[in-house]
């Protein structure tokens, strides 16, 4: 009776409990979703998921993935009779350096390196994959593929370290610093394991190389001390070991731009040094692709190979099969080994490579209609097994170099055949990737349509024959794909246009023209995309572009030119030729500029609200300047090799969330003061992100718009009689309501791409500017590295956008349809890359397009970030109520058009 009572009352409370839990989760639940709901109204979120999923499709299109299959790993060399030239294998990985830099004068040429390079080593240039990140470059030289390591797990793929492991008395460590690794030399215990393993490998990666641009004297000084440190390593080794049988890499990761970045695909970022000495290597070969001169006219081979090539030349010095997922032969030539030793070398490849093939082969052909479908002419599973009885055949007969000509062959035909399978549904996922921005574009279109008509009529709604049919078949194709065997991701790009189609259909009105003026939509939005596509090659035409755009915007000023709009003048023309010789002015990433454009920018941050007269308040002059000196101290530390203090990083930190959540809690209710708090705090922000003369060029760009619109404003004063004829009272057509629209797009496009190629970020590729976080990371943490770059590159554009929030009624009011103008041009982008750039080649070669491509969809979504961030630094003001300045409608973001001053001003 006690234990019913118990288990009654235990009953109740958990019910209880349970209920009060699930209706204090609710209700959080929806507090979170209420202030989701009011920073990003629900049609952005639309927009950004559409563009999300777009994004996805356009990787697959563009990228191959790489090898998934868990293979069986083929024999080692020592069990095919042959004994490895070396025991121990030693990798020196940097971080940073390019084969230029390696190369000069001020490189090794004059280093610690030159004596061994001189005696028995073999040097070359390797080309690493893109992105050009650590990550990726790990993958490549250790598993012997391109991959991008974000969409590959570590413990997916086999690499030379799980080779290792596997083998009889294999031995693995590594280290992040050569002190390390000479501390664990000098412990007995530790030496004696090491002398018993028969294969060891010891990785060091060296990551503290990087993170300023190779002009710079501090790089220089890092590299020399780095190689002096590798020399006393390899002395300390060959003492220790005494025996002759260790081999040695030297090599980079990825290589750094003139500015410090990478993350790009050029060839400063993609071509890395590579130094092979020791066991085994061979320092003499016929494989030479140029000569270098070292000193006193002496010269050097120079090689040049893939760095997945590496893989199979790294594994084959110890004794080694490749890793399962190798993707590259092994170079002939480099190794200092019998000829045996190296066609059985090139068999273990080939087998490998075979096996591959054969386990693609055979998911190809357990799919439904495989015997309907196209496959590899040169490769089948009977070719496969013929293989091996062939080379049997061979050896009998004692052909060994028709051997060896075989095993090549196999793999080529191999990696080709691997090619093809791998980029098996290229052509139905361009296809639908063009359907899903078609359909995409027709969306937006209609959408504008009723923005600017501001229709109310019905729409068609999900329940029609068109949509069912299109769901249906939409279906229908990712069940045979699915029973085709083929990956979730390649299923899913292929139903996505169905779903946007059916979501098109279902957005048309029931009556009435679906589009309005689709000759006007045309205009405005094929030459603006024309204009991006150019910029994305070449920044001569785009420097013409925005010098033209604005001087148009405020032609008339010409005709009353006054003080302010020569200054102006003058801005833009510097911005403008600064654009035009970007690349030429990489030299002010040098420490003889660095230091001094940095501390210039600092100052100017402090003196434009001073020259601009704006009224602060005592603190947050305080504040601004206080933590300028800060970082002006930091980059004291940093140029003197000492590490930014714990403490101070914490203040930098401690700025950058005052100086976004100061602007909505400052107390001011009129815009034009948050705007102005909102320029300083972000400009502040900005030069401590920012290294050299980003700043400056950020702070410029921001002065000659604000000054722009007040030129165009004067000249509206001074022209009123010429401007009155023009005027037009009442609400607008749907007609000037589109074209708005458009030019309010094509400004916020505009100054976003100049921001972004101005202050040196992502027009022609993902990059890093290490740079960015050295006031606010220490070297060892990178992880948030990427958030501050992205804050960094945004900060001018935001500021943008929210001038657009304080300042012009129609930008605030109808933000909806401009961003859909801005989709719509980003899209017919897109859509460029998508159908004149070929995608069957391999993934380094199409990486520029690919992210050419990316950023276009990227822009979208970052813009709309920022609308949201600009949306919340006014909260709490009605902004329809607020005392404004002139309206924009004739201003800044309506172009050059006079016509139009509404009556809501």
């Amino acid at each position: 009776m006690k234990l019913a009572l118990f288990q009654t009352f235990l009953w109740c409370f958990c019910s209880v409990v349970v209920n009060v839990s699930f209706l204090l989760y609710r209700r959080l639940t929806n507090r979170l979703v209420g202030k989701l709901k009011n920073l990003m109204e629900m049609w952005k979120a639309q927009v950004v998921l559409v563009h999300l999923v777009l994004m996805a499709c356009l990787l697959r299109v563009y990228y191959q993935p790489g090898p998934r299959d868990h293979l069986e790993p083929q024999k080692t060399l020592q069990e095919m009779g042959v004994s490895p030239p070396a025991d121990r294998l030693v990798v020196f990985l940097l971080d940073g350096l390019n084969a230029e830099t390696f190369f000069s004068n001020n490189g090794s040429r004059s280093s610690y390196m030159r004596d061994l390079i001189l005696r028995e080593g073999l040097v070359g240039i390797s080309k690493t994959s893109v992105p050009t990140l650590t990550k990726s470059a790990k993958v490549s030289l250790f598993a012997g593929f391109n991959e991008v390591p974000l969409l590959l797990p570590t413990e997916k793929f086999d690499s030379i370290f799980n080779r290792t492991l596997a083998s009889k008395e294999g031995t693995v460590l590594q280290f992040s610093d050569l002190a390390n690794l000479r501390h664990r030399l000098s412990n007995g215990a530790c030496l004696k394991k090491l002398r018993n393993s028969t294969s060891l490998v010891m990785f060091v990666y060296l990551e503290d190389v990087g993170g300023a641009s190779p002009l710079d004297v501090g790089y220089q000084k890092k590299l020399h001390n780095t190689q002096r440190s590798i020399r006393e390593t390899y002395e300390l080794i060959e003492s220790t070991f005494n025996d002759f049988r260790t081999a040695y890499l030297f090599t980079s990761a990825h290589g750094l731009s003139n500015l410090g970045s990478h993350g790009g695909g050029s060839d400063v970022e993609r071509d890395t040094p590579f130094f092979l000495w020791g066991a085994g290597v061979n320092h003499m070969t016929k494989n030479v692709t140029s000569n270098f001169v070292i000193n006193d006219g002496v010269t050097l081979q120079l090689h040049k190979l893939e760095q997945i090539e590496l893989a199979p030349l790294m594994s084959a010095l110890i004794g080694l099969p490749p890793p399962v997922n190798n993707l590259a032969m092994l170079p002939l030539g480099y190794m200092k080994v019998s000829r045996e030793y190296e066609r059985k070398a090139l068999h273990l490849n080939a087998l490998q490579l075979l096996a591959q093939a054969k386990a693609i082969i055979r998911r190809h052909e357990r799919g439904v209609f495989s015997e309907w479908l196209p496959r590899a002419e040169d490769l089948d599973l009977q070719r496969i097994s013929y293989y091996q009885s062939q080379m049997d055949h061979l050896l009998d007969k004692g052909w060994r170099s028709k051997a060896l000509e075989t095993s090549k062959l196999a793999i080529k035909v191999a990696q080709k055949s691997l090619k093809y399978y791998y980029g098996y549904y290229h052509v139905p996922l361009v296809i639908a990737m063009v359907m899903a921005l078609l359909g995409w574009q027709f969306n937006l279109l209609v959408k504008l349509t009723r923005d600017s008509r501001d229709s109310k009529d019905k729409r068609r709604g999900f329940l029609t024959w068109h949509t069912i049919v299109l769901m249906a078949l939409g279906l229908l194709l990712g069940e045979i794909v699915f029973l085709r065997w083929a990956s979730l991701t390649t299923i899913f790009c292929l139903m996505v246009p169905f779903g946007i189609w059916s979501v098109t259909l279902a957005e048309l009105p029931q009556k009435g023209r679906w589009i309005e003026e689709p000759l006007k939509h045309l205009r405005w939005i094929v030459v603006p995309a024309a204009m991006i596509i150019v910029a994305l090659h070449c920044s001569c035409p785009f420097s013409l572009a925005y010098i033209l755009c604005v001087n148009f915007y405020n032609r008339r000023g010409w005709a009353h030119p006054t003080a302010k709009f020569l200054a102006w003048l003058a801005l833009v023309c510097l911005l403008s030729g600064f654009l035009w010789s970007q690349k030429g002015m990489q030299i002010l990433m040098t420490t003889k500029y660095r230091v001094i454009l940095q501390t210039i920018s600092m100052l100017v941050v402090i003196l434009r609200p001073l020259f601009l007269g704006e009224n602060h308040k005592w603190r947050v002059w305080l504040i601004n300047g206080g933590i300028l000196i800060v970082g002006g101290i930091g980059i004291y530390f940093r140029e003197m090799g000492k590490p930014v203090p714990l403490y101070m990083m914490a203040v930098n930190w401690m700025y950058l969330i005052y100086a976004f959540a100061s602007v909505p809690y400052c107390g001011s209710s009129c815009p034009a003061y948050r705007l102005q708090l909102l320029r300083f705090n972000l400009l502040t922000l900005h030069a401590l992100l920012s290294d050299s003369y980003t700043s400056l060029f950020a702070q410029a760009l921001i002065i000659e718009y604000q000054m722009g619109i007040e030129v165009h404003e004067e000249s509206d004063i001074a022209d009123e009689e010429e401007f009155v004829e023009f005027k037009v009272e009442g609400p607008l057509t749907p007609s000037w309501h589109l074209e708005i629209s458009y030019r309010f797009a094509v400004s916020i496009l505009l100054y976003f791409h100049v921001s972004l190629f101005g202050t040196g970020h992502w027009l022609t590729s993902f990059t890093y500017l290490a740079s960015t976080a050295r006031l606010f990371l220490p070297d060892s943490c990178s992880g948030p590295m990427p958030y501050l770059v992205l804050v960094h590159a945004l900060i001018p554009s935001l500021i943008i956008l929210s001038s657009l929030q304080a300042l012009s009624n129609f930008g605030r009011r109808e933000m909806r349809p401009i961003l859909s103008c801005v989709i719509l041009i980003c899209n017919v982008v897109v859509l460029f890359f998508v159908l004149f750039v070929p995608h069957h080649i391999n993934w380094p070669t199409v990486h520029p397009s690919l992210i050419s491509a990316l950023l276009a969809q990227l822009t979208v979504v970052l813009l709309l970030a920022c609308d949201t961030g600009a949306v919340y630094f006014f909260r709490g003001i009605n902004m329809n109520r607020s005392p404004l300045p002139r309206d924009l409608e004739d201003d800044k973001f309506k172009g050059p058009s006079p016509t139009i001053a509404t009556s809501e001003v």
